[in-house]
């Protein structure tokens, strides 16, 4: 009952988490890695393809990729559409996209 306005979305948050858990459907490595990005401290693989892209963002990438099945190919699929990814990171709001 006390919860700040600037607080309302994190609590939502949480709290949808805390549901999708408690149905078993969180992915929580991708929940982790969501929160965190990549923590390691190992070198990546092979430098980064466009100027555009931040070194953590493509470390993040290189991280990314061991996932899972949904995301074995975004590594192939950035490298091979660099320009429409760099129209897409440069967007006011990407996330709409």
């Amino acid at each position: 009952m006390g919860i700040f306005e600037k607080h309302k979305l994190m609590f939502s948050f949480q709290m949808t988490t805390m549901i999708m858990d408690g149905d078993g459907d969180l992915n929580k490595i991708e929940l982790d890695f969501f929160l965190k990005g990549n923590t390691s401290l190992d070198a990546v693989a092979k430098e980064k393809p466009f100027d555009w892209m931040s070194s953590n963002g493509w470390k993040d990438l290189q991280r990314l990729v061991t996932l899972g099945d949904a995301w074995k190919n975004i590594l192939s699929d950035i490298e091979g559409n660099g320009k429409k990814w760099m129209e897409w990171y440069d967007l006011e709001a990407p996330e709409q996209t």
